[in-house]
């Protein structure tokens, strides 16, 4: 009877040890198939950045070529927000994203240099083109789960010192929502007081200031259709053309 016993758990310590050594292996293995990429404007090629500021006081005025940005409740008498979205991210190509791929993590950085009242980054849920404007977005975007979420993302951010510094988002939850066939619509920069803050945009003149995704993900088994990626990752900048 003993004996049956210990073979019977001999025999349950090797089906154990055979499962570890299984998971072992797939973790192992789904590490080296992790892959990061960045997404900077002048950084391998890169050129898909979209970020503009909306304000207020210049209603129809396109700002898409300032080399700063500022995010403000009270700018000048009136709100600024800033838009901003990475196209051409999700593809089939060398130093996209595929579609399905399981997105270990993510992180938007931005380079501000200006101290303020916090600021809230929210998912965008409508696209804004190119070149959108405070009147083209109705009076601003508001954070009401229409134009963009109402959470805002992981990471906010209060006071920063005067000096340039790296500001980090952490997004994994959307860049893992757009891996799912979400639409990319970027985001918007929102924020709680009327002492602004500024960043430098992809205008900026030193590309290692400008705003960069960070993206660490393991691709899917079995590849999406390519046309669905371009679709999903398309057809928020085209809807507004």
């Amino acid at each position: 009877m003993w004996l049956n016993k210990i073979r019977e758990l001999s025999g349950l310590a090797f089906v154990f040890a055979a499962f570890l050594c299984q998971a072992d292996f797939v973790l192992a293995l789904e590490s080296s198939n992790q892959k990061t990429a960045t997404f900077c404007n002048g950084k391998d090629g890169y050129d898909g950045t979209v970020d503009v500021e909306i304000w207020a006081l210049a209603p129809t005025t396109i700002l898409n070529s300032n080399p700063q940005v500022t995010v403000d409740e009270n700018n000048g008498g009136a709100e600024s927000q800033v838009l901003m979205r990475f196209d051409g991210i999700f593809g089939d190509r060398e130093n996209q994203i595929p579609l399905g791929s399981s997105i270990t993590s993510a992180r938007l950085e931005v380079g501000a240099f200006d101290q303020g009242d916090t600021v809230h980054l929210h998912r965008m849920l409508v696209p804004f083109g190119k070149a959108p404007t405070w009147n083209k977005m109705i009076s601003g975007v508001s954070a009401d789960n229409l134009e963009s979420l109402r959470v805002t993302e992981t990471f906010t951010f209060g006071k920063i010192s005067a000096a340039a510094s790296a500001v980090h988002f952490e997004v994994t939850e959307t860049l893992q929502a757009w891996s799912n066939g979400a639409k990319n619509h970027g985001w918007v920069f929102i924020n709680t007081g009327g002492n602004g803050w500024d960043f430098y945009s992809s205008d900026f003149d030193k590309v290692a200031q400008r705003p960069r995704l960070i993206v660490k993900f393991t691709p899917p088994s079995k590849p999406r259709n390519p046309i669905a990626q371009q679709k999903s990752d398309l057809i928020g900048d085209a809807s507004q053309k």
